[in-house]
Formats: C-alpha cells, structure tokens, sequence
C-alpha cells in the first residue's frame, strides 16, 4: 500500500472528474469500484491506495502516476502511445526520420493560437463559413440596390452613390476567402511571436572575462616556461587554442592548423 501525500490528491482527483463532467458513481462503474470508495478518496478521507488503484486512476484520466501523487504538475504522460498523438504514419515518419525541426514544430505547438489556427484552417478546407458569408453579401447586393434607387431619384447624389456603392462591393468576400486571410494573420502573428526568441543575441563573455582569461593565459606561460626550458612558439599556441576552445570557441582541423601557423609566425617575428 502506498501513503498518500498531505498535499491534496483527493483535489486533483475531484478537478480530473469535474473536468470529464461525469458524476463519481459514473466514473467508479466504468472503473469497477465501489462509489463510496471513490468519494472517500476525493473528500480526503483515505490514507492509503492501493497501487493498482493509483495506476487505473493514470490510466483512466490519461495523466501520469507523478502528477496524482503530487510528485509532478505536469499531467501529460510523456511515454504514450504513438497512436494516441492522432498522427498519420507519415507524420511519425517524417519525425522520425528528423526530417522536421522539433524545437521549432515544439514551439508553433505550444503557442496558444495554434488551436485557433487549426480550427480555421479546418473551416478553409471545409468551406463551413461560405453560407454566412454568401448570407452577408446577400445583405450588401440589397444595400447597393437601395443605393441605385436612390441615385435615380435624386441624380445630384449621383457621385456620391456610385462611391459608396464601391466601398460595399469591396466588403464583398467569400467565406474562403476570410478564412485564408485569417489564417494568414495568425501564422503570421505566431512566427512574430517565436521569432522573438530567436532574435536574442547570443551573450559575449564579459571584458572582466576576457582579462581574467588572458591573466590565466599568462600564468600558465610562465608556468610552462619554468617547468619546461624548452618553451617555445609551438607551446604558446596550444596554450592560446586551449583558451579559445575554453570560451566555447571550437575550430575544425583545417582552422587550427591555419591558426597555429598564423599564431607561430608573429611569436617568431616578436623575437
């Protein structure tokens, strides 16, 4: 049997239940237990759960075991089935194959208006707001109607009708047409808004840094020049390159070999 913690279990499993709209007699059949059982746990009357108990319960709510005993906050169960993602095959495999930037398809994930762009783009392709929009252009033909009566009746408006007119014919637009421009909007707004991140520049080490490197520099120098008599040009290029690569700065084969030579040269030229 496993203790439950003093933080509040019985909570999370009552808000669980709430959010599924059943009743605890509803959930405790289809979970094969007792109702009261299942009211004495959410009112914080019982010490103690079973294990199998705890894992039905992770189960049922599609949460993890952490999160209902307090352990974790976060209620995603992180090792699901790949068929609970909803993704076809294709998908998986262009995931898989690393094919897609996860950080960044993580990111687009995360920002609260993809379910917005979502459902829009659902609504683009099944032309479900193409009747209320056929609807308001219906209104606006009516309008521009009145519109040439009254100009017929009073010409001097004439130049004034034809422009409004105009204007309400350029408010005409298909629902397919509104729902491309939104989503337009929105995913341009999310880029804007993952673009942010990515615009913060990389930080440089400090100039407090960079003097205590070269001081660590200079000591390992006079180090090497009493350990070793033979200290030369070669030795005090690695010790440079060991600085660099110190500070993050990493360099391929054919780099290095061009900074040595480079580096060699110049403590020769000092001489």
């Amino acid at each position: 049997m496993k203790s439950l913690p003093a933080d509040n279990i019985y909570q999370r499993l009552c808000d669980l239940r709430n959010g599924t709209g059943k009743s605890q007699k509803e959930v405790a059949d289809e979970l094969n237990i007792q109702a009261s059982v299942l009211s004495r746990i959410e009112r914080g009357e019982t010490k103690s759960v079973s294990h199998d108990l705890v894992i039905k319960f992770a189960e049922y709510y599609n949460v993890s075991t952490d999160y209902l005993l307090c352990i974790s906050d976060v209620r995603i169960r992180r090792n699901v089935e790949l068929e609970e993602l909803g993704l076809t095959n294709k998908a998986l495999f262009q995931l898989l194959q690393g094919k897609v930037n996860g950080s960044l398809l993580s990111k687009m994930l995360e920002h609260p208006y993809f379910p917005v762009l979502l459902d829009t783009a659902n609504a683009y392709f099944t032309e479900a707001h193409n009747t209320g929009f056929a609807s308001r252009n219906a209104i606006i033909d009516i309008g521009t109607a009145n519109i040439k009566d009254f100009i017929k009746e009073h010409p001097e408006h004439r130049i004034e009708g034809r422009h409004d007119i105009r204007r309400l014919n350029a408010e005409k637009v298909t629902g397919t047409e509104a729902d491309l421009e939104k989503i337009k909007s929105i995913f341009l707004s999310m880029l804007k808004d993952i673009k942010k991140e990515y615009d913060v520049p990389q930080q440089d080490i400090s100039t407090e840094e960079l003097k205590k490197q070269i001081v660590t520099m200079k000591k390992q120098a006079i180090f090497q020049k009493k350990k070793k008599p033979s200290f030369n040009e070669n030795d005090m290029t690695r010790i440079v390159m060991g600085m660099f690569q110190s500070m993050g700065m990493d360099l391929d084969e054919y780099e290095q070999e061009m900074f040595h030579k480079m580096m060699v040269h110049m403590l020769q030229r000092k001489r």
